[in-house]
């Protein structure tokens, strides 16, 4: 553990554009101009911004062509989700891990934020852009783990094929310490807002007594109906059931019997329908 923490040290800060976002994400007094100021001061970003608000993920007739049609069609919140999202992907994606698949890693983030968002808006409207950057965040304590502690993490991804168990349940064993745990630590590292760190640690054990309980909930619900699924992966997908849904996450929920067979049909339209925010996302 203590090795995963003094690692934890040599991750470098976030970009200033992010960190400008993330203070946006947390002002209740923030206005549409300051995110727009903002987002321009990475043209990058801006491109991306405009090419995924004008794919097909969001099905607008007609083209979009600055960041203040966006966020005045798109709305404040999905813009900045959209940015702060983008941002953080793509500090990671520069690494090189030993283990991970990345393109299977991204596909199941991607399709858990677009399941959490569709179980937000059913339940819990307001948060459901909230839900969308937490299901695509969900595991970025594996990130680090595979990228900076390769050899441990290996041990922990065998001992999860060799036992066929889950893999935070393999990290404990073999790291003393889950991705979940490490997830919390580099959100805590970076300042990121409450109800994401929250949605990292507790999304394999949302507890009703805790802060942010529906969104955690809505990212783990939508975390293991995507690992049914077999929608992307890690690898420890066959041994996830239903079952495996806590229960007070499905009554906050509301959560329909026969999940998540019930939203099979709308991921996967958001996921053909997101071809170009995956490829954006995933670099393919």
């Amino acid at each position: 553990v203590q090795r995963v923490i003094d690692r934890l040290k040599d991750i470098p800060t976030l970009p200033q554009v992010v960190h400008k976002i993330i203070e946006i994400v947390d002002s209740p007094n923030t206005s549409a101009s300051d995110l727009n100021a903002t987002i321009s001061m990475d043209k990058a970003l801006s491109l991306k911004v405009l090419k995924l608000v004008n794919s097909a993920f969001y099905g607008f007739p007609k083209k979009i062509e600055t960041l203040t049609q966006a966020i005045v069609i798109l709305g404040f919140n999905t813009v900045r989700s959209l940015a702060l999202s983008i941002s953080m992907v793509e500090f990671f994606t520069g690494g090189k891990g030993k283990r991970l698949n990345y393109g299977e890693f991204w596909k199941h983030s991607i399709a858990t934020s677009i399941m959490a968002r569709a179980i937000a808006k059913k339940s819990f409207p307001t948060i459901a852009e909230e839900a969308f950057v937490s299901g695509l965040m969900h595991d970025i304590g594996i990130l680090i783990l595979d990228q900076y502690m390769p050899k441990e993490y290996a041990k922990a991804y065998n001992r999860m094929l060799k036992d066929k168990i889950q893999l935070y349940k393999a990290e404990k064993m073999e790291l003393g310490i889950t991705h979940c745990e490490v997830g919390e630590m580099l959100a805590n590292k970076w300042n990121l807002p409450d109800p994401l760190l929250y949605a990292i640690k507790y999304h394999h054990a949302p507890n009703p007594s805790k802060d942010f309980f529906p969104l955690v909930s809505t990212v783990h619900v939508a975390n293991i109906g995507v690992k049914i699924m077999k929608i992307g992966g890690l690898g420890d997908e066959d041994v996830y059931r239903v079952m495996n849904i806590d229960e007070e996450a499905r009554k906050v929920l509301r959560l329909e019997l026969d999940y998540p067979e019930s939203h099979r049909d709308a991921l996967e339209r958001g996921m053909n329908e997101g071809a170009d925010f995956i490829a954006a996302i995933t670099g393919k």
